[in-house]
């Protein structure tokens, strides 16, 4: 069975899905989204991840497993997600100093 793990920001109600939990002796050690090739590797997602910790510097942010998300935190808007109220990482980087274009 797979786990899947995202980041949260408990203030400003909003998560990123980091994808499936790759484990060690049952302990997660990274995160796997999507195509081949670990997840820092991946310029978008890398630039969103440091996006949202500089925006949410002091705010109360985690990081948890799926079994570990209640009701209201999958109620977040997501970003990178595709239901109504999320954002896209291309919307959610746009404008944001220091990106190469």
């Amino acid at each position: 069975m797979s786990m899947y793990g995202y980041l949260n920001c408990l203030d400003c109600r909003q998560s990123v899905w980091l994808g499936k939990a790759l484990h060690a002796d049952h302990r997660p050690y990274s995160f796997h989204l999507g195509s081949p090739g670990p997840n820092w590797a991946k310029p978008e997602l890398n630039q969103v991840i440091w996006k949202f910790l500089a925006d949410h510097t002091s705010h109360r942010i985690d990081v948890r497993l799926e079994h570990q998300m209640t009701d209201d935190i999958f109620g977040y808007q997501e970003i990178g997600g595709d239901e109504e109220g999320d954002i896209s990482f291309a919307a959610y980087l746009a404008g944001w100093p220091g990106l190469e274009t």
